[in-house]
């Protein structure tokens, strides 16, 4: 296959050969078999001769600045700032991505990738984040994942600078791969909780005890983890489903995981009919009260900018933390080691 830009290409370093014409991918849960010449369900990585390849490696169209409350990540060096960035292609199929233009283009990645021009290398990410006083990275708009290879350089590198390294993700990455990612400076996960098995199955075409387990092994290897669930009504917006993933978080992640239940607007494929509302405000505060009557300490409401919902208040002495508007902070009554300030419990990484 011609491609004019081959720097885009790099090895999965994650592979299996099946015969002479299939290749197996184990980058994510999806194990896609690949014949020569193929592309996978991702349509980043492609079958050369019998060898996988990605073909966004350096591919970066979206960047930004952004702070860490928008990934978001609330209990993690709450003020900072991350150099984001990410590529094309998505793992799971959700017909309300808000982000689809670049997770399901309307052309084919590959021919994107011939006429490309937006390959930066991961020293030069690094450079670009420290000229921008960043002091993080963020791997984020399309499914991280399908950057893993390039992730494993940029996390290297922004360790030596001192910087952290954190994933917004569908959670939905083969463990050898996520081992791997915290084995190379991975720091924090926000990973999308999208329902439970049912739906995740008939909308995403995944399995969500993977993303559980996933999520599971990170906190237990001390990276810091962040759950989000966006709320559609009629599909994962129920009190039952809302009790169940709190109780589920409880149980595996521990009651001081914080919990953002995210408001839903029509979005993607979503927005083509009238069948998806917006989700109703009352909803959304229901859910939150039901998250916490399970004991979940920490849950938000997004897209419900400057409300309570946003703030965090100390769980043992129930004043108030951090209080943000919007995506900033706007105070913080932490110490330096994000213990509150009134009676030091501890809140924060810092």
């Amino acid at each position: 296959m011609d491609f004019t830009n081959p720097q885009y290409l790099k090895k999965a370093k994650y592979q299996e050969r099946i015969d002479e014409n299939i290749s197996q991918c184990l980058t994510c849960e999806r194990r896609c078999k690949i014949s020569n010449g193929d592309s996978g369900f991702c349509q980043t990585r492609i079958n050369l001769n019998g060898e996988i390849f990605s073909i966004v490696y350096g591919l970066i169209p979206a960047l930004s600045f952004n702070p860490i409350e928008k990934k978001p990540l609330y209990h993690f060096y709450p003020g900072s700032v991350a150099i984001t960035i990410g590529t094309y292609g998505c793992n799971f199929s959700c017909f309300w991505c808000q982000n689809h233009h670049i997770s399901h283009p309307k052309e084919d990645i590959r021919n994107i990738v011939k006429n490309s021009k937006d390959y930066l290398t991961p020293e030069e990410i690094i450079k670009i984040a420290i000229k921008n006083n960043c002091q993080g990275t963020s791997i984020s708009f399309n499914e991280p994942t399908l950057l893993f290879e390039y992730s494993l350089e940029v996390f290297k590198l922004a360790k030596k600078e001192g910087l952290y390294n954190t994933y917004v993700t569908n959670g939905y990455m083969t463990e050898g791969v996520l081992k791997e990612l915290i084995k190379n400076g991975l720091n924090a996960m926000n990973i999308d909780i999208k329902g439970e098995a049912d739906m995740v199955k008939r909308y995403c075409g995944a399995d969500v005890e993977k993303v559980w387990r996933n999520a599971k092994i990170a906190k237990e290897s001390g990276v810091h983890i962040e759950i989000t669930t966006l709320l559609i009504e009629n599909l994962n917006a129920n009190q039952e489903i809302i009790k169940r993933i709190a109780q589920r978080i409880l149980n595996d992640l521990g009651d001081n995981t914080p919990l953002h239940l995210t408001r839903f607007f029509p979005h993607h494929k979503s927005n083509k009919y009238d069948l998806f509302n917006p989700t109703p405000k009352k909803l959304l505060t229901q859910s939150y009260e039901i998250a916490k009557e399970v004991g979940l300490k920490f849950v938000y409401l997004g897209n419900l900018p400057y409300s309570k919902y946003e703030n965090t208040y100390c769980n043992k002495c129930s004043k108030l933390v951090i209080e943000r508007s919007g995506l900033g902070v706007n105070e913080l009554y932490l110490d330096i080691h994000g213990n509150c300030k009134y009676c030091r419990s501890s809140i924060c990484k810092m």
